[in-house]
């Protein structure tokens, strides 16, 4: 049994067809046939059915595909483990991470791209929705979001910073307003908020829910930098997490005084996959640079 026979199988049995998994394997019909049959030989049994139309799983392949996807992936995550030994010289890292979180990772892709040039390092930005059936299918290395919205029992979360959702605009704005801000301070300037659906956004959503309060909505957008743009050049009051603010001059955060207002920083794993060591230097720079600001945010 060779790992090509395995990929050729799980390729036309993905696809449904030995065309389609030539194209896109970039091999020849005749050798995918050729080899699946010496498989079939081996193991005994007919993997796959076939007729002038259409190709799908005998018993027996619905049996051996998921073992069949397994050993490819421990046989990639064998490949990535070797790939790393070389010091991080060469490889790929792919990290995703929510609307919301995307300001936050300026510094560190500097960082890493001056300390790891020859890594490619790939940035998703996405709805949470859509990190988590990335992370699923395999797509992402790393994905990162605010208190760990991906809940799924095969994918492992991590603590990065707390953080918490604060009232945000420019300095002065929010006078009256004491060191925590309440609900009704919200009803008392006119808001523009991230989109329904980001982060913080579902943190203020969940805060509102038991409140009997009307706010004063005069914007929304999807767009972390061009919202705290917007509220640095006027009137208007946002909320976001105080971790947004912290590249931005000018611009004030009040945390808000309530128990589910905590946007605690987390960074995911698929549960048993190989985590490379790229992705572990990513995470240990992202770190590092969050703990430089506190401090000199304390300072």
């Amino acid at each position: 049994m060779e790992l090509r026979q395995l990929k050729y199988f799980v390729e036309v049995a993905r696809l449904k067809s030995y065309s389609l998994a030539s194209k896109s394997l970039f091999i020849t019909q005749s050798t995918i046939s050729q080899q699946i049959r010496k498989l079939e030989e081996e193991l005994g049994v007919e993997l796959l059915t076939r007729d002038t139309r259409h190709v799908g799983l005998s018993d027996y392949g619905e049996q051996f595909y998921p073992c069949a996807v397994q050993l490819l992936e421990y046989a990639q995550a064998g490949t990535d483990r070797i790939r790393d030994v070389k010091n991080l010289h060469v490889g790929t890292l792919s990290v995703g991470c929510t609307y919301a979180f995307g300001p936050l990772l300026k510094q560190t892709v500097l960082d890493f791209y001056r300390q790891y040039p020859h890594i490619r390092l790939s940035i998703i930005i996405t709805s949470k929705e859509e990190l988590r059936q990335k992370m699923l299918d395999r797509e992402l290395d790393l994905a990162l979001t605010y208190k760990s919205p991906i809940a799924d029992e095969r994918i492992e979360s991590r603590l990065l910073f707390q953080s918490r959702l604060c009232m945000i605009a420019r300095k002065g704005i929010l006078k009256g307003v004491g060191k925590e801000a309440t609900v009704q301070d919200m009803t008392r300037f006119p808001l523009a908020l991230p989109s329904k659906g980001l982060q913080a956004r579902d943190t203020l959503e969940s805060i509102l829910y038991a409140e009997n309060v009307k706010l004063d909505i005069r914007l929304e957008i999807n767009s972390v930098r061009s919202l705290l743009d917007l509220v640095g050049n006027s009137s208007l009051v946002t909320m976001l997490s105080e971790e947004s603010i912290r590249d931005f001059q000018g611009l004030e955060a009040i945390p808000i005084a309530h128990q589910d207002s905590r946007m605690d920083g987390c960074y995911h794993y698929l549960m048993g996959s190989y985590h490379k060591m790229s992705a572990q230097k990513f995470v240990e720079l992202l770190q590092q640079n969050n703990s430089t600001k506190r401090n000199k945010t304390v300072l």
